[in-house]
């Protein structure tokens, strides 16, 4: 440990871009000093009034950027930093400054169990901050190259422990650019000097340090990357790295009530729906291409970054491009996950890893509609850019459910029913704009999802028909697995009947020969397993490749594409 003063310098920020169509200056005022929030991660608030050089027009206001450092000189805003602490401990990579004098609103506890001559709190704080930096640095393999204001490299990064308001999480300021062409910001982080208050008391307070270090360290990382990002794209990976870095808190989970009750909100909207927005993230890291795939999108925001385009959701569809998806693709089966909500294999690919303990069981459905005989409509006059709605869906006889798109192009929405049934944890998809659904066949629940799968257009209208349809002989569950992995030696489908009849099962290959043909009897609301050994009908095994299982009833023909990998 050593005592320093740290030299006083200004940092002129000139940021001045404005990325307010999500988060205004007025919201991002009123969230700093609002008292009655529990809890606030404020840096994407403060950077805000960075960024746009907004300047304070009430006493309050004033107050607020004085107890923040940041000051205005000749009608800019400028980041002041912390110019006396008493003692540094040093750690690898980070300078952690704090003061002990009880007359600093600053003080930390002075406890030192050790009798090192470093506070406990202090000491805690730098080993947790190592973990958390060799973790991006070594396990997710970020870049953590950091700047000061004289575009130099530095050799360790600032933390500065500080009496912060009560509800305050941490905060992370933007300081210079590299320079314009490299959009690159340097930064320091404040954390607080306990974290004792009624808002973090659902944690230990080294718990509330680990997420907080993991979330605030990603955007020092983010603002080295792209100091122009958008911020509901940092904020959700950061929430997301949280629970990478320290799996078992699940502090998170605190923002998902909320979200999913909002799901008719945008994605990237930037109010504190946007922590919640992690669970996109969290849906690519499982089925898209693991934590690598998030690193990616920073990297492709690094590449394309400038002070004018929004360019999240573009580094989001190239980073999806690598590994062979699309943004489009990706979100239409979020919003089928959240729906289902289950990590049970039958879901897969709509499954998450934590589902059976996140402390929700599915969205918000927005309406309501039964139909028995008689036709039911049902009009929206507004779904927006990058949102869904879930409509519930009870029936009592065959129905069809047509979709129509009243503002707007066809191709702009997304429509799938999804059908979950009794007895197991078997679910269906069925997607497309005129659908026919059979009730008889167990069905415990059923779900329309509509969403919008455009960049081009911020608003549309849709209108749902449900009237008399026709019965079905039968349905199939979600075949499982798919991929299929041959060392499971079987794959497996489960159907289920709406009427007696006997169902006929052909597997082809992708020359349309056959591979394997199989008879099976079903009884009404029967439920059966067909099982494949993966041989063909001599009895050899089969290569890998793509097959089709074509199943037909008395009245219906269905096709399943199945990808085998051995």
């Amino acid at each position: 440990m050593k005592s320093s003063k740290l030299k006083l310098f200004w940092i002129i920020l000139t940021l001045n871009i404005c990325f307010c169509r999500q988060k205004t200056i007025k919201d991002s005022w009123e969230a700093l000093i609002s008292k009655d929030k529990e809890y606030i991660h404020a840096s994407h608030h403060i950077n805000n009034i960075l960024r746009n050089n907004a300047l304070p027009i009430s006493d309050e206001e004033e107050n607020l950027l004085k107890d923040l450092n940041i000051k205005v000189i000749n009608n800019e805003l400028k980041v002041l930093i912390p110019s006396v602490m008493e003692s540094i401990y040093e750690t690898e990579h980070f300078n952690i400054h704090y003061d002990l004098s009880a007359s600093s609103n600053n003080a930390i506890d002075e406890e030192d169990l050790n009798n090192n001559g470093i506070p406990d709190y202090a000491e805690n704080m730098g080993m947790i901050f190592e973990y958390v930096h060799s973790y991006f640095k070594d396990s997710l393999n970020y870049d953590l190259i950091f700047h000061n204001n004289q575009n130099s490299n530095i050799e360790k990064y600032n933390i500065f422990i500080n009496n912060l308001p009560s509800n305050y999480f941490a905060l992370t300021y933007t300081t210079s650019f590299i320079n314009e062409s490299n959009t690159s910001c340097g930064s320091y982080i404040k954390m607080r000097n306990n974290y004792n208050g009624s808002s973090f008391q659902n944690l230990s307070e080294v718990d509330n340090i680990k997420v907080t270090a993991a979330h605030e360290f990603f955007h020092a990382i983010q603002f080295s990357y792209n100091c122009y990002e958008r911020f509901w794209l940092m904020e959700a990976t950061a929430v997301w790295s949280e629970d990478k870095i320290y799996d078992n808190i699940n502090d998170h989970y605190r923002y998902m009530p909320s979200w999913f009750q909002n799901s008719s909100k945008t994605i990237d909207d930037e109010s504190t729906h946007m922590y919640g927005s992690f669970i996109f993230f969290q849906y690519l890291e499982e089925h898209l291409g693991g934590p690598d795939l998030i690193k990616s999108i920073w990297e492709n925001s690094r590449y394309a970054a400038n002070s004018v385009n929004d360019i999240s959701f573009v580094s989001i569809n190239s980073a999806l491009k690598e590994v062979g998806s699309s943004f489009n693709s990706a979100i239409n089966n979020m919003w089928i996950a959240n729906r289902i909500m289950s990590s049970h294999p039958n879901a897969y690919p709509f499954t998450y890893e934590e589902a059976n303990t996140y402390p929700v069981s599915g969205p918000l459905e927005i309406a309501q509609l039964s139909f028995a005989n008689n036709t039911v409509n049902y009009t929206q006059n507004a779904i927006y850019k990058n949102a869904a709605n879930y409509l519930k869906i009870d029936l009592i006889a065959p129905a069809k459910i047509k979709i129509d798109v009243d503002n707007g192009l066809e191709e702009d929405i997304f429509s799938t029913v999804i059908l979950k049934y009794q007895n197991g944890e078997n679910w269906t998809i069925k997607t497309g704009n005129d659908l026919n659904i059979d009730p008889r066949t167990k069905i415990e629940w059923a779900s329309l999802l509509i969403n919008t799968q455009s960049q081009d257009q911020n608003s549309w209208s849709y209108s749902v028909s449900i009237s008399p349809g026709k019965t079905e002989d039968f349905n199939v569950y979600n075949a499982y697995p798919n991929p299929l992995i041959s060392q499971n030696n079987k794959f497996e489908m489960k159907l289920i009947s709406a009427a007696t009849q006997n169902i006929k099962i052909n597997i082809y290959n992708i020359l349309g020969q056959t591979i394997r043909n199989k008879n099976l009897l079903l009884l009404e609301s029967e439920e059966k397993t067909f099982e494949w050994n993966l041989k063909n009908r001599h009895s050899k095994k089969v290569s890998s490749g793509i097959y089709f299982i074509e199943i037909k009833g008395e009245n219906k023909r269905q096709v399943k594409k199945v990808t085998l990998l051995n």
